[in-house]
């Protein structure tokens, strides 16, 4: 299941720019394309295991689906601490 690697690696990256802002984030926009060969909802799933533990514990994951190859974060919600 290649998603929770993809999911760590999101989570990972969320870190370091949450990091910059000092703040916890609330929701991650994520732009998912159908001929990606990400599955919605392994990586959803991953998502939530991957991020119990980080500053994403509360997160939520939010994916807009198009029909393009794109996995990218489109936008953060973070709340200051």
């Amino acid at each position: 299941m290649h998603e929770l690697s993809i999911a760590v690696s999101l989570i990972e990256a969320v870190e370091e720019e949450a990091a910059k802002h000092k703040g916890t984030v609330e929701a991650v926009h994520l732009r998912l394309g159908a001929m990606s060969g990400v599955v919605k909802d392994a990586l959803c799933f991953g998502f939530e295991v991957a991020r119990e533990g980080t500053c994403l514990a509360a997160a939520r994951l939010i994916v807009e689906e198009t029909a393009g190859r794109e996995v990218e974060v489109t936008g953060l919600e973070i709340m200051d601490d």
